[in-house]
């Protein structure tokens, strides 16, 4: 599992190619991901402090821990232009990489590679999360930490050779729930990573996704289009514990 220390080491680099998936209606059964509006998205935690109503970041809890923000007027950044609404139509939340003062560098979701940006944090509602999820592609293992607590760790299937899953620090930008598992489960968590590696023929979008699967056999190996697929088991962990901006690194 990757240690604190290096996952702020990835933070300071963070820009690595990413994968993602966008359009979930179009893709294929047993397909690598891709996230649709078919259902609202589920929201995160009501943020602790309105930064633009008086600025202030709100305390921070112990131990490790990251500051996340909710964009709530378009913003005009250095990695581009970012809009209070997901593609999917959910809330925008933020990872805030470090901050000084009513500043702070995050990272801003592109249709590329997520990139870090300068930010006026007065802009957003602030919130801390202590939740993390690790996804260990040579172990074919995905973490939940809550803080130095492991909430769960589980199988998953990743990208296959020729469609691998994408490596760095990503966010989560989206939560979809489903109203029947099917495809991709009950339920989804959508990143800021994005697949650069698409099958010819591929109409299901490019944002990478954990989800679940209809395919539980394929969960232990190499077998998608670039998304981590999960167990319904890790699915209601994943529901429960992890909000919206919250880090997610995709290592070997």
């Amino acid at each position: 599992m990757i240690g604190i220390r290096r996952l702020t080491r990835i933070a300071a680099v963070v820009l690595v190619a990413c994968f993602g998936m966008v359009a979930l209606a179009a893709a294929p059964a047993g397909g690598g991901g891709g996230l649709t509006t078919s259902a609202p998205p589920a929201t995160s935690t009501p943020p602790l402090a309105t930064a633009a109503a008086g600025f202030t970041i709100p305390a921070a809890p112990p131990g490790p821990r990251w500051l996340i923000g909710m964009v709530t007027q378009p913003l005009t950044t250095t990695a581009g232009a970012v809009s209070p609404q997901t593609r999917l139509g959910g809330h925008t939340w933020l990872l805030i990489i470090r901050h000084h003062a009513r500043y702070g560098m995050a990272l801003v979701p592109t249709a590329g590679v997520p990139r870090l940006a300068r930010v006026d944090l007065a802009k957003l509602q602030l919130r801390w999360t202590r939740v993390r999820v690790d996804v260990d592609l040579s172990r074919l293992r995905l973490s939940v930490l809550r803080g130095h607590r492991t909430l769960g760790e589980f199988p998953i299937a990743a990208g296959m050779p020729a469609t691998p899953t994408p490596t760095g620090l990503f966010s989560v930008t989206d939560r979809i729930a489903f109203d029947q598992a099917g495809t991709y489960g009950s339920f989804a968590l959508g990143l800021s990573a994005h697949q650069a590696h698409l099958q010819a023929g591929w109409k299901g979008g490019d944002q990478v996704a954990i989800h679940g699967t209809e395919s539980p056999s394929s969960i232990g190996s190499y077998a998608s289009l670039g998304c981590v697929r999960v167990s319904e088991t890790a699915l209601r962990i994943l529901r429960r514990a992890v909000p919206l901006g919250a880090p997610v690194t995709v290592h070997t």
